[in-house]
């Protein structure tokens, strides 16, 4: 029942012997025990149900217990959370958490606290709508569990999506080979959001949301605009545009909102590559045409500081190197999305697509799903048997970089961060390495350089020695010839003298 031996999951605690009541504490199983107060039900909190939530109008707080003590907790908010607190009863130590409003988050409370505690309190601000909660005694999490990492700080490949869905039908492939297969720094950026439809909560396409981007191997938290989902529909481009146009003038957005917001991604994301849909909107979806025509202006304006300065001011300006369109005719490439997939156990990423739509239950209900699945008769298993608005071709609508040559990469002639990264430890190492050999080179030259003058130095020690001694025997011996002379001169006078003295006695 449990995914994994230190799992525990708390079930609803709606239903008593002595019937169901709106202020529920909480309920007990085994060694476990999860109180909420402030919630009007608190009940479905703990009901592993998303279909069910509960809203605390008030602050909101929830106890957790467990004997073996809490590794981590995992919650799923029905809409974006304000930031919370988590309190660790234990020490008295607080953190602040959902600082990234994260619908799906994971704590992990063992690298927060440093300890693995008890018992947790978490605090919720009013109006917090959430789910459910799970809280896990082990490290062993579920492979279900969502760890996002927040938004790409620079990412290698920004996919623009219009709607929750898209990301996984007109660009099926796209996202588990960059995301997945090749471990590359992807962001997806949404045009409109669905947390409201038509002026109503919509419960379930959020959760689809990240359900199907996980699946397909995104790890960064996906972002999207406040622009309502409003449709319009034209074969027409220009006729889609107008429509979309009057549809969102409705709603007080303009077409400058959508450059605004697209321009705002490029520069936060610093995308390398841009990928987005067709001009013509695919089906002729008028939001689709909106998406593409805003981006083609801004990603001129994205690197120009004069244009919507208020994200200037955030995150600078930014070159684009290329920007693909789905189905663009100039320079267009086409991709093969139905190679198996070694991360994902053999699979392609045209199948892991068809898993990521299949987490869009709420939209199963469109023609979308006979696109990408086929019928039982004549069932689509390969994305290049998609006869219409195939996911595999996309044009060079814009490059910095030069066209493609070899095509069926959307990364010809463009290096990702993690490679320029590598290639710049590579060339601060060779630099290192120079800069060694050099003060190498050099220490050998002062050595070298230190050896000859002590030779010159040896050579005139000796010379002076040779010298000296020279000196020395020079000087001996003239000594010894004036001795010698002076012996001679004084045997002489001695001679002399007697020969004399011989010749007076004589």
């Amino acid at each position: 029942m449990f995914k994994s031996k230190g799992l525990w999951i708390l079930f609803c605690i709606s239903i008593f012997m002595f019937g169901i009541t709106e202020n529920i504490k909480g309920a007990e199983v085994q060694n476990n025990k999860m109180e909420a107060e402030g919630f009007s039900q608190s009940g479905l909190l703990f009901d592993a149900n998303r279909n069910t939530y509960t809203k605390c109008e008030s602050e909101g707080n929830i106890t957790l217990s467990n004997s073996e003590g809490i590794y981590g907790i995992y919650i799923e908010f029905d809409c974006l959370p304000q930031e919370w607190t988590l309190t660790n009863p234990e020490t008295g130590k607080s953190v602040t958490c959902g600082t990234y409003s994260f619908l799906h988050e994971y704590v992990d409370v063992k690298a927060l606290f440093e300890i693995i505690p008890t018992q947790l309190v978490l605090t919720f601000a009013a109006d917090t709508t959430m789910a459910d909660i799970y809280m896990f005694s082990d490290e062993n999490i579920p492979e279900w569990v969502q760890i996002w990492h927040p938004p790409c700080e620079k990412a290698d490949l920004l996919l623009i999506s219009t709607h929750s869905d898209d990301e996984q039908l007109f660009f099926a492939g796209i996202l588990p080979y960059y995301a997945g297969e090749r471990g590359l720094q992807v962001q997806v950026a949404y045009s409109v959001q669905h947390f409201e439809v038509n002026g109503s909560r919509n419960h379930q396409r959020p959760h689809e949301q990240l359900d199907g981007l996980w699946t397909v191997g995104v790890r960064n938290y996906p972002v999207m605009s406040d622009f309502p989902d409003l449709y319009a529909e034209s074969k027409d481009r220009n006729v889609a545009f107008k429509q979309a146009e009057s549809a969102f003038a409705s709603a007080g957005i303009s077409y400058d909102d959508f450059i605004s917001y697209i321009t705002g991604c490029l520069r936060r994301f610093k995308p390398l590559v841009v990928v987005s849909h067709d001009l013509n909107g695919e089906y002729g979806h008028g939001a689709h045409v909106f998406t593409a025509s805003a981006l083609t202006e801004a990603i001129t304006f994205a690197s120009d500081e004069t244009k919507y300065t208020d994200s200037v001011q955030k995150y600078g300006t930014w070159n684009v190197e290329k920007l693909y369109l789905h189905l663009y005719e100039e320079n267009q490439i086409e991709m093969n999305y139905d190679i198996p997939l070694e991360h994902f156990g053999g699979k392609t990423a045209f199948e892991v697509s068809q898993d990521g739509f299949g987490c869009h239950k709420s939209q199963h209900w469109t023609w979308f799903y006979k696109w990408m699945y086929g019928t039982s008769d004549n069932p689509i298993k390969k994305a290049k048997d998609i006869p219409n608005y195939s996911p595999c071709k996309f044009g060079l609508y814009y490059t910095s970089v030069g066209n493609d040559v070899n095509g069926g990469d959307f990364f010809e002639n463009v290096k990702s961060y993690e490679e320029r990264h590598l290639e710049e430890l590579k060339a601060e190492q060779e630099r290192l390495e120079q800069e060694r050999l050099e003060q190498e080179r050099l220490e050998q030259e002062r050595l070298e350089q230190e050896r000859l003058e002590k030779e010159c130095y040896e050579q005139e020690r000796l010379e002076q020695e040779r010298l000296e001694k020279e000196r020395i025997q020079k000087e001996n011996t003239k000594r010894l010839i004036i001795a010698g002379i002076a012996v001679v001169l004084i045997v002489g006078a001695v001679i002399v003298l007697r020969k004399n003295k011989r010749g007076k006695n004589g």
